[in-house]
């Protein structure tokens, strides 16, 4: 137990402001320190809290604390598979590579009929790895509505994987070969 009196215990608006001005200037040093395509992703987030995160993933000494280094790696590992996937699409251009709306893509996302994976800053991109010249590959709804994994990076890197029993080749190959039964049926056998 503390041997200070809530009298002379620093207020909560003094300590906020302390730790404001102290981390004004970490601020200021690590943005002065960044490079030019940091900053530019820093602010093109979705909110404060986000670009301030970008920012120290991508700056500060990530050996000095193991799980910003995880949060890094995770984060380029997403970035690495959504590059294998063929990158990813916004909304609008999902609902151009489909000839529908928005709301026909936000629709189809919240029914898991095609894949969009979370960006962190609270928007989704569709990888662009389930498009063909017709819209979405056919048979995607039902090799995603198969998965028992509901964590869409993991079913992108499940979609993606070279698959024994499809004799090397990925689910999404499968797919875009007519055989969405039979990667429906591989999807079906991964667990959380």
């Amino acid at each position: 137990m503390s041997t200070r009196t809530a009298a002379t215990r620093p207020s909560r608006q003094k300590l906020a402001q302390a730790l404001i001005d102290r981390s004004r200037g970490a601020l200021e040093r690590i943005a002065s320190g960044a490079s030019a395509e940091t900053l530019a992703a820093a602010l093109a987030t979705s909110s404060d809290v986000a670009g301030i995160a970008m920012l120290l993933s991508d700056t500060v000494a990530l050996e000095a604390d193991p799980l910003l280094a995880a949060m890094h790696r995770g984060r380029t590992a997403k970035q690495e598979l959504l590059r294998a996937a063929g990158g990813g699409l916004t909304a609008a251009q999902a609902a151009r590579a489909m000839g529908a709306s928005r709301q026909t893509v936000e629709s189809r996302r919240k029914r898991a009929a095609m894949l969009a994976v979370p960006t962190g800053a609270g928007t989704h991109v569709y990888p662009a790895c389930q498009f063909g010249p017709d819209g979405v590959l056919a048979g995607m709804d039902l090799v995603l509505g198969a998965f028992r994994v509901h964590d869409p990076w993991t079913q992108l890197s499940l979609l993606l994987a070279p698959a024994p029993a499809l004799g090397g080749r990925s689910m999404l190959e499968a797919v875009a070969a007519g055989e969405a039964g039979l990667a429906a049926q591989l999807a079906a056998e991964f667990a959380e």
